[in-house]
């Protein structure tokens, strides 16, 4: 397959309105922090923190709490298994994990849990908060509870669904989601600094606001079980360059061996295309016809913003977002590390971006 032709170079000293934008945005108050990365197909980028009136300093290589946007990183992953035929997006999953089944169980697939289409629902909060349960207890929860509705009639966000995916992978592989995900993308990308367990880094760990865990012995506690249950469908840290790195390999992959990395143009295509066709579900706080793809949201299809068609994006609770445009050669990464941050400056900052590519 030939490496795919890329859109020109992005000017990085155009993009000064974007980030001057930006930092008028946070020292107004409308967000505590933020950081932003804008790059292109070709490896060149531009990055930035900036941090409001009594705020302390963040460090422009600080550990970001990418929250759901781990969800867009791992499904890659799992996609590498099906480029390998180790895995098919629509056989039932009960041929990998046998005792999911019953209850229409039967007729859920690969396909059905990285479009969010499964029926699963997840785990209440006041039950994660209580019993704080492992990542074993959280896949026997995903597997033993019941559907909500047959699968592929509703789309319904579930990151429960990602514990079925580690699964898989693990009694496909003989090794964990963790581990296939740290060996056969993060490693070979150069993605050192991303991970499930950041207090082994030498890097800054950024706090999140908004969680309770204002507090070091709290924030300690917190990471220590997040570490615990390395949660596959939200709970990765990485730096901006990292994030950037694994959108710009999406749009120019390469060999790595005898396999594309991180996975090839046709692959990043299937994933990108609309797996969902409208199906009815609540998005964004409203009921709605939904369009997703494998892994990815598709904003452009759902909302009043800028990006072509083919745009695959993922956000996160504490305002983290990776929008991925093949057709622009366009990388954006945004961090808030607030919990339910205030979007605004966000989009702001994307439709100053697309203004400024024309």
């Amino acid at each position: 397959m030939p490496v795919p032709a890329v859109a020109a170079p992005l000017r990085l000293d155009a993009l000064d309105p974007v980030f001057d934008r930006l930092a008028a945005d946070v020292r107004g108050g409308r967000v505590p922090v933020a950081a932003l990365a804008i790059g292109d197909a070709l490896g060149n980028s531009r990055s930035a923190t900036f941090t409001g009136p009594g705020e302390p300093a963040v460090a422009a290589d600080g550990l970001f709490f990418l929250a759901s946007v781990t969800k867009a990183i791992f499904a890659t992953a799992m996609m590498q298994l099906v480029e390998d035929a180790k895995l098919s997006l629509d056989r039932p999953i009960a041929e990998w994990i046998p005792e999911f089944t019953g209850g229409g169980k039967d007729a859920v697939t690969l396909r059905h849990l990285l479009t969010h289409t499964a029926g699963l629902v997840d785990v209440a909060p006041e039950v994660l908060r209580r019993t704080r349960p492992s990542s074993a207890r959280m896949t026997q929860l995903a597997i033993s509870t019941p559907l909500e509705s047959s699968p592929g009639t509703r789309w319904h966000y579930c990151s429960s669904s990602f514990y079925l995916l580690a699964e898989i992978c693990r009694r496909t592989t003989g090794i964990t989601g963790n581990e296939f995900l740290r060996t056969r993308l993060l490693e070979p990308l150069a993605m050192h600094d991303t991970t499930y367990d950041p207090r082994a880094s030498r890097r800054p760990i950024v706090p999140v606001r908004g969680v309770g865990a204002e507090n070091r012995i709290k924030r300690f506690l917190l990471l220590r079980y997040m570490a615990s249950i390395a949660h596959p469908g939200g709970g990765l840290f990485a730096t901006l360059d990292d994030v950037m790195r694994f959108g710009t390999a999406l749009l120019q992959p390469k060999r790595h061996g005898d396999r594309w990395l991180p996975v090839s143009t046709e692959t990043f295509a299937t994933m990108a295309e609309d797996h969902v066709d409208g199906l009815p579900g609540r998005y964004d706080g409203e009921e709605r016809p939904v369009h997703h793809g494998l892994g990815w949201a598709k904003p452009t299809m759902m909302k009043a913003v800028p990006g072509s068609a083919r745009v695959v994006d993922h956000g996160g609770a504490t305002g983290s977002r990776l929008w991925v445009d093949p057709d622009a050669g366009l990388v954006f990464v945004y961090f808030a590390n607030q919990w339910d941050a205030d979007r605004g400056p966000e989009y702001a900052a994307l439709r100053a971006t697309y203004e400024l590519l024309g």
